[in-house]
């Protein structure tokens, strides 16, 4: 019983101090939200989004389809639907030739959509090493394509280069609760999110080991989820169960929380996949709020 009463005071702790040391350093203006595709059918339960300088793909999931949108400044339009009957898109990701990714949380298993939304397949990796089966949490694509799986049943994070041949892999550190997601920076710089234990660990360019990046940050964090990486290298940690975000410098520091728990603009409830574009243009799948938000970020 006492444990259960610890456990509630800190969420609430979590969810009335959206802020904490450093949040000043980094700056959100809400922009808008999206709520509907361009027929004015609304979103359900959107779990994915990804964006470039002047578009998004959204993972509408409990649609089963994916949204494709353009914006300019806090103009933004919405364009092509892809309808997926049989799929359950929970993350998205965009290449340079325009192709989408999803992964499927039906059959866990990454699938390839044309820019068109006209030929499906799935991901086969190449050339790998072992016959053993890959089971993906998550995945990214970087800037030259390359393409990096989460692997929770392989234990290890799986580099794939833009033709899905098998480059090399970053076996998990030997301790670890559960990861849940990944990121990519600009120098090829792997991050994973472990969410049990409130860390993030990395792994340089052509590394083969992770190491510790942060401390457990759970004094802060409830349950982190989804993790992202601007241009400079600042991480954001979607806390899906303390509804808002986490902030982390390059240097491993935590720099404070941003948003909080509710239903008005700002607010967040179990928010799923973000976004960061290189003009600082910040979107996050604000899963039971059905509805996406954009915010500018502005760092100081």
């Amino acid at each position: 019983m006492r444990r259960a009463y610890t456990v509630i005071l800190c969420l609430v702790f979590f969810l009335a101090s959206p802020q904490t040391i450093g949040a000043d350093k980094i700056k959100m203006k809400w922009v808008t939200s999206i709520y509907a595709d361009a027929n004015g059918i609304g979103l359900k339960y959107p779990e994915g989004v990804t964006c470039g300088d002047d578009f998004i793909v959204v993972a509408d999931t409990g649609n089963n389809r994916l949204l494709r949108y353009t914006y300019e400044g806090p103009l933004v339009t919405a364009g092509a639907a892809f309808p997926l009957p049989k799929s359950h898109p929970i993350i998205v990701q965009v290449d340079s030739k325009g192709i989408l990714y999803f992964l499927d949380g039906r059959e866990r298993r990454i699938v390839q959509l044309s820019a068109t939304g006209g030929e499906k397949s799935f991901l086969s990796p190449k050339s790998l090493p072992s016959s053993a089966e890959i089971v993906p949490k998550s995945f990214r694509i970087d800037g030259r394509d390359n393409i990096y799986i989460l692997d929770i049943f392989g234990g290890q994070v799986l580099v794939l280069d833009a033709d899905a041949q098998y480059s090399r892999h970053i076996s998990f550190p030997e301790e670890y609760g559960f990861f849940s997601d990944l990121a990519v920076d600009r120098q090829g710089v792997v991050f994973l999110l472990d969410s049990v234990e409130a860390v993030v660990f990395s792994a340089a360019k052509d590394s083969k080991t992770f190491s510790p990046m942060t401390t457990s940050m759970k004094e802060y964090m409830n349950f982190p989820t989804r993790l992202s990486v601007d241009d400079r290298g600042v991480l954001y940690l979607v806390d899906q169960n303390g509804s808002g975000l986490g902030i982390v410098g390059q240097d491993g520091s935590f720099l404070g929380r941003k948003l909080g728990l509710g239903w008005n603009k700002s607010g967040l409830y179990y928010p799923s996949q973000m976004c960061v574009s290189a003009n600082g243009s910040l979107f996050i799948a604000d899963r039971n709020n059905s509805r996406i938000q954009m915010f500018k970020v502005d760092q100081n």
